[in-house]
């Protein structure tokens, strides 16, 4: 049986909760986290195995929370991307995606550097991005 993380909301009221982007390289593994939660609660990282790769590569804590997964499909086997798009179906996703569009559908605004794309309508109003200076992709 799991136990529960407790934090107490005096806890919450003296820390800051702040956002971190671990990014790993290939095959450097989430084996050897335990975590618990799921549905509203989000997942939570109980605990991190001593040795295991997860401890040799990733910098978690205790009570850490899971908000999201990106997946790189670069170099990726075709069956293996099925299989992880398949099993992302029933969740809400983010994709990051490559396009190519003619130049003239482009405008980019001098004064923000926000980036809007003409053509086929998303289900969304319209697409936008900021592109950091010097980026070379739209994520």
């Amino acid at each position: 049986m799991e136990t529960p993380i407790k934090i107490t909301e005096e806890k919450l009221k003296a820390s800051e909760m702040v956002e971190v982007i671990v990014e790993t390289e290939a095959k450097a593994g989430m084996s050897g986290i335990v975590v618990s939660g799921g549905g509203k609660e989000g997942l939570i990282i109980r605990d991190v195995v001593k040795d295991s790769p997860a401890a040799k590569t990733l910098p978690l804590l205790e009570g850490d929370q899971l908000l999201s997964a990106h997946v790189f499909f670069e170099n990726v086997r075709y069956e293996d991307a099925l299989k992880i798009l398949q099993c992302v179906e029933p969740y809400k996703v983010s994709f990051c995606l490559k396009r190519a569009v003619q130049s003239s559908d482009v405008t980019v605004s001098p004064t923000s550097g926000s980036v809007e794309v003409k053509g086929p309508k998303p289900k969304m109003p319209k697409m936008t991005t900021n592109l950091p200076e010097g980026s070379g992709h739209i994520c």
